[in-house]
């Protein structure tokens, strides 16, 4: 019920994000507004994940996913009240983003903490890969459903549907049954800042689960270095050729969803780590390397599939060992900081992808270039070829990143070292030894 609001909820946001790109370049012409505004959404949602980590542990988790649903609705109704009134500015749909992204830092957090309260912990991967389908799902039918309500009404028209799926996925909250987290320690007992760093100590205190929170920051950053380019590299290579664009895209989105299923099918495993570590490397070889090398739609798009369908199973295992082993009643503090170690990824990708590859990969990478000589024969030496070196060299590291995290043995055992929540209470709360 949760998975099915979730779903048309997502799918109305991506309406929007596809609407408001096209408007914000009508009305600017500068890509640069569209990253600003996205970049205010991450920071806002970095920001307030440390109070979003204290208040969800403190408050009912119902009422919690119900606040931050309606924050975001509010902020819909915002953007539909500034375009009827023919008043709307890019400034202010920063604004917005900035709203929306803290409620995002208690919507994260707080839907990740209510699979694990709801499900059995064989059933975690499984859960995740059902909210990772909710993500991904949408991605094939939005942009396309958004261009055809666009061609004979205007941005209001998607708005509306977007807060109407705001509505839809509230209602769904009324419908289930959530238990009542049990209180084992004085959970709430410290400070609003005590509080909100504890997510963090408690990280410290287990450096498996900390190597895991790295791992991920580190994979989301290479991931988003090579999201941030995709575009202008198969513009630039293509000549402005946007319909490529559009089919490379729709089958990563399509390889996400396979993806999702395939995680949803397979059998609940002790060994996650044995399956994420092989993720990450067919999302670094196949995913990054070979979509760098290839000069053509079909290796662009066979490398955005693997690209788009590791994520979900490397995300699903990976979150379902945090949901098995914190325990629930301090689940709203530690994911919250995860959540503000996530959300810090993007904007670094984003501020270094580019101006690396535009003042140093692109212009070696001409005739007559440093790097040209040696690496035209891997990529080519014409436009986007410098941007392809993004991909190929995000991809050389990811596998770095996976024998790394394969090496350090408290990563590599973090589930038999960290008991589960569910064990023995004196074993729960012990912190791991290296």
């Amino acid at each position: 019920m949760i998975w099915s609001g979730q779903l048309l909820s997502t799918l109305g946001t991506r309406m929007t994000n596809f609407a408001l790109s096209i408007w914000i370049w009508d009305k600017t012409g500068r890509a640069s507004d569209l990253a600003l505004m996205t970049f205010c959404a991450f920071l806002a949602t970095a920001v307030f994940s440390p109070i979003a980590g204290s208040l969800i542990d403190r408050w009912d988790r119902r009422l919690t996913i119900i606040i931050s649903d309606v924050g975001s609705l509010v902020s819909t109704l915002g953007m539909i009240a500034l375009f009827w009134a023919g008043s709307a500015a890019v400034w202010q749909l920063y604004l917005i983003n900035i709203v929306t992204g803290a409620c995002l830092a208690f919507q994260v957090p707080v839907y990740n903490a209510t699979i694990s309260q709801m499900m059995s912990k064989e059933k975690f991967p499984r859960a995740n890969a059902m909210m990772s389908l909710s993500k991904s799902v949408p991605g094939v039918f939005a942009p396309g459903l958004a261009a055809v309500l666009l061609t004979f009404a205007d941005i209001k028209l998607i708005l509306a549907v977007d807060a109407l799926s705001y509505v839809v996925a509230i209602g769904t909250i009324f419908l289930v049954t959530m238990p009542e987290v049990v209180k084992k320690t004085a959970a709430n007992g410290g400070g609003r800042l005590s509080d909100s760093l504890f997510g963090f100590r408690y990280m410290i205190q287990r450096p498996g689960l900390l190597g895991l929170s790295l791992m991920t920051f580190t994979l989301t950053v290479l991931a988003a270095m090579g999201w941030i380019v995709l575009t202008p590299m198969i513009m630039a290579r293509t000549g402005g050729d946007q319909s490529q664009v559009g089919v490379v895209q729709a089958v990563g989105a399509i390889g996400g969803v396979i993806g999702g299923v395939v995680v949803g099918a397979l059998r609940p495993t002790e060994r996650k780590m044995v399956r994420i570590l092989p993720g990450i490397v067919v999302f670094s070889v196949l995913g990054r390397v070979l979509l760098g090398l290839g000069q053509s739609v079909v290796f662009w798009s066979v490398g955005w599939f693997f690209a788009w369908s590791c994520l979900p199973f490397i995300l699903s295992y990976e979150q379902a060992i945090w949901q098995q082993k914190v325990a629930p009643e301090v689940q709203g503090r530690v994911f919250a900081a995860r959540n503000l170690v996530d959300n810090l990824a993007p904007p670094i990708a984003f501020g270094t992808a580019g101006p690396i590859s535009d003042f140093v990969l692109e212009p070696a990478m001409r005739h007559g270039g440093a790097l040209a000589r040696v690496l035209r024969p891997l990529v080519g030496n014409g436009a986007g070829s410098g941007m392809a070196l993004i991909f190929v060299f995000t991809g050389l590291l990811g596998v770095l990143l996976a024998l790394g995290a394969f090496l350090f043995r408290p990563l590599r055992e973090v589930e038999s070292r960290i008991p589960d929540h569910d064990d023995e209470y004196a074993k729960e709360n012990a912190p791991e030894t290296v």
